[in-house]
């Protein structure tokens, strides 16, 4: 399963920084999932559930996100959030 390096940002601080396998989450324009390798793009995030799965060994993280920011590159994934409650 390839990966990608993930960091979750709140106002607080960093939340999550570690390898992910897929990140789920809703966009300003609909629902959006994020794997390695993906195009890169920025986008504004809106309220709701996100899901990180990491792999079969480590279960997956689910909270309940503020809006904010999402900058995918090649190999980087930044979620900037205002709240982040698992």
């Amino acid at each position: 399963m390839n990966k990608f390096a993930l960091k979750v940002i709140t106002p607080e601080g960093v939340v999550i920084d570690k390898e992910a396998a897929g990140l789920y989450l809703r966009g300003i324009e609909g629902d959006l999932a994020v794997f390695a390798g993906h195009v890169p793009f920025v986008t504004a995030v809106r309220e709701g559930r996100c899901t990180i799965v990491y792999d079969e060994q480590e279960d997956d993280t689910e909270a309940a996100i503020g809006s904010g920011m999402l900058n995918v590159t090649e190999d980087n994934v930044t979620l900037l959030t205002q709240s982040w409650k698992a």
